[in-house]
Order: C-alpha cells, then structure tokens, then sequence
C-alpha cells in the first residue's frame, strides 16, 4: 500500500488491483459469470493505469525546481497530491494511454484459456 503524503488514511494500493485482476482470472466462464469477471478485470486493469499515471505525474512534479514562488507547506503538498490523483483517474477513465487496453487484452486471453482448462477438467 502506498500512503499519499500528506493525506492520513489515504492509501493506494497495487495489491487491491492484483488481487481484483486474479479473481477475475480464476473465476469460471458461464454466461452468468463471464460478464462480471470481464467487468471486474477491466476495473482493476484501469485501476492499475490509474496508479501508473499518478506515479508518473508525482515523479515528474519532483524534477520541478522550487523557486518559492508558492512555498513547500503541507497544504500545497496536499493540494498537488489530490490534483494528481484527479487527473490520473480522469485519464485512466477516458482514453488513457493505453495501458489498461494492453493489459485487458492480455488478461482476458488468460481468463479464456483458464476457462477453457476448467471445461476440459
């Protein structure tokens, strides 16, 4: 779990999206289950395209020189971290750039093939 600085009780967490994007993998591929794990896989896949661009924009705004013009307090910490997450969510859930797209097609060629072995079974 990573904790947002600044922000107490705040916590993003890549293993809640691994553990969405395994549960969907082992779940069975009926028609009354296949949408739902398609669904909770292309949550988890966004999720984790979300968390990949919040990581990139926190990583980019540190390579940002402070020349004190609006000061380091905890409150601009804060305020930059929440914009981040805001934009990062708003990306992920449009277009994005890509990630959760390539990563849904990989999975869900594994949730396939996993369902294919549990009919065979």
């Amino acid at each position: 779990m990573t904790e947002l600085p600044g922000i107490p009780g705040s916590t993003i967490s890549l293993a809640v999206a691994g553990q969405r994007t395994q549960a969907a993998t082992r779940g069975k591929a009926d028609e009354t289950q296949g949408g739902g794990d398609r669904q909770t896989l292309q949550e988890a896949c966004t999720e984790f395209e979300s968390l990949f661009l919040y990581q990139l924009l926190k990583e980019m705004r540190a390579t940002i020189p402070d020349n004190g013009y609006l000061g380091k307090s905890m409150q601009s910490e804060t305020y930059t971290s929440l914009f981040d997450i805001e934009i990062a969510r708003r990306l992920s859930a449009q277009k994005g750039i890509g990630l959760a797209d390539f990563l849904m097609q990989q999975m869900a060629n594994r949730l396939s093939e996993n369902s294919r072995e549990e009919i065979a079974d």
